[in-house]
């Protein structure tokens, strides 16, 4: 069967090399060691499955995954200074880190240039021999689409972060010359959604901290919502029909958003989809945000520290949540099925509530870290000031340390696929509880949206597009049960059509439906 996956990036990984030396996005990267010259080693096996190809365009072909967004980003400046100020890679010895490389992007002026460097990567890289006739198009309008040729895979554009748009950030004429590359960028590309922000601050809106292996201070949120600028720029989009991919931007952020594009006339209803194409769920509606931290939230400059432990999901045993903003509140999903937008979920560990094995094997209670702008903090702490807030003991409710020294890593492949139809039930349970929404309403709005290669720690079960086949097996012989347990086995769903339209056909008739309505 073919497959939609909603965020992808083929193209990424080969941004970090030497560009005389980079990889082709249609082949495998096996990340390796230089320990001489020409001796080269596999690194470990975390590093090596977040670094390898886990949806390079022949992994795509492959594991007929038919129709995929391909996000296209440039690497933010402090994402480079973190990774050099990593030994291993300062010293030169992952081949597919290249010093000088990153030290480019470390600049910060780089951006536009980068973000072409990604399209051409993509649109110029020809499929290898063995891969006979293979074939990658990118899709311009919804006559461009054909499931039924056997040799094509297609894809659609994302732009992932306005900074891609940026040259020179130091010229006094920054403004006009992000304008023009937005402006000659989006004309000469049908780019069907764009991400406001990433991981890094921005001039357009506050982000949500989002990353665990570089400096956090890196990365810390320090603004307050949209900017005026931002703005500007996201009702450009609307007029130019680019739809807005709420991931990573900051719970203010996306409260302002959500009431820009709300109907005046109608509070239930909104003027255009809302998407986030790689999301996971906190379980949480808002009032609950700050129920389950761990210690009282720390001001440690600019931000505050907010500590979650890891509540049990409702539905199935031995599975958890990760309350972090990054992740999607019980409202941001309504929002989102209101608007007739379009939920993609991560195949990332620590996203979907699990973690990833380096941070989660080395602590006592499991969390999750984040931190939030001093200036959004009335906001985000419901006007209560965070030293006076009660950490969470109730231990019957979260992921205690004696439940997780007991797990036996052998069984994370197990736990995995219940990680992922954790978020599916909850998506469904949210909808059934509004009576503006109801379930066989999401049932049309979720599908896959991995991340794969945005140097994520993906799920044991699915390390790589190449095994769909595997985990959709799965996914449909877990899920009668999974659905009886949580009170949904009497609303009519048919489990094999369902994991049909997660998989495929949501994903499909969405991207096609929007070309159609705007004239595409």
């Amino acid at each position: 069967m073919p497959y939609f996956d909603f965020h992808c990036h083929p193209g990424l990984k080969p941004t970090f090399s030497d560009q005389k030396n980079a990889i082709s996005p249609w082949l495998f990267i096996d990340a390796k060691l230089a320990i001489f010259k020409d001796i080269k080693i596999s690194i470990n096996p975390l590093f090596n499955e977040v670094l390898n190809s886990q949806s390079c365009l022949g992994q795509l072909y492959k594991g007929h995954v038919k129709l995929f967004g391909i996000a296209l980003h440039s690497p933010e400046a402090n994402m480079a200074k973190g990774l050099l100020e990593k030994k291993i890679v300062n010293k030169g010895a992952i081949a597919l880190l290249d010093k000088k490389r990153l030290q480019l992007i470390n600049s910060g002026n780089h951006y536009f240039e980068l973000l072409n460097e990604d399209l051409q990567r993509i649109t110029e890289s020809k499929a290898p021999a063995d891969l006979n006739r293979a074939a990658l198009k990118i899709i311009k309008n919804s006559n461009d689409f054909n499931e039924d040729d056997p040799d094509t895979i297609f894809a659609f554009l994302i732009v992932e972060g306005l900074h891609c748009f940026f040259d020179d950030q130091t010229a006094t004429n920054v403004k006009e010359v992000f304008t023009k590359n937005f402006e000659s960028f989006t004309d000469a590309n049908t780019i069907f959604a764009i991400n406001i922000c990433h991981i890094q601050q921005n001039s357009f809106c506050n982000h949500a901290y989002g990353i665990q292996f570089i400096n956090p201070g890196y990365f810390f949120p320090t603004r307050c919502g949209i900017s005026t600028w931002g703005f500007e720029v996201i009702k450009r989009m609307l007029e130019k029909k680019i739809l807005t991919d709420i991931k990573h931007m900051s719970l203010f952020s996306r409260w302002q958003l959500y009431n820009l594009l709300r109907d005046p006339a109608d509070s239930n209803k909104y003027t255009a989809p809302i998407l986030c194409t790689h999301a996971g769920l906190t379980g949480q509606r808002m009032e609950n945000r700050l129920k389950y931290i761990l210690r009282v939230p720390a001001d440690v400059g600019l931000v505050y520290e907010v500590v979650y432990m890891k509540p049990k999901s409702p539905y199935i045993d031995e599975v958890y949540f990760n309350c972090s903003s990054i992740n999607l509140y019980d409202e941001d999903v309504e929002a989102i099925l209101l608007s007739g937008g379009l939920i993609g979920l991560s195949f990332d560990q620590r996203i979907l509530g699990f973690a990833d094995e380096n941070v989660l094997r080395d602590v006592t209670v499991p969390h999750d870290v984040e931190y939030i702008s001093e200036l959004e903090a009335n906001f985000f702490f419901n006007g209560v000031n965070p030293s006076n807030m009660k950490p969470w003991t109730d231990d019957t409710k979260i992921w205690t340390s004696e439940d997780f020294e007991n797990l036996d890593p052998a069984f994370d492949s197990i736990l995995h696929p219940l990680f992922f139809l954790n978020q599916v039930i909850h998506v469904l349970t949210i909808a059934k509880n509004n009576a503006n929404i109801g379930i066989q309403k999401a049932m049309k709005q979720v599908c896959l949206g991995t991340d794969y290669d945005g140097l994520i720690n993906a799920i044991d079960n699915c390390k790589h597009v190449d095994l769909l086949d595997a985990f959709k097996t799965l996914t449909i012989a877990k899920m009668p049960k999974l659905l009886n347990d949580a009170k949904l086995g009497d609303e009519g769903i048919n489990v094999n059509e369902f994991a049909e339209n997660i998989f495929y056909n949501n994903g499909k008739n969405f991207l096609l439906n929007r070309l159609r309505e705007i004239g595409k």
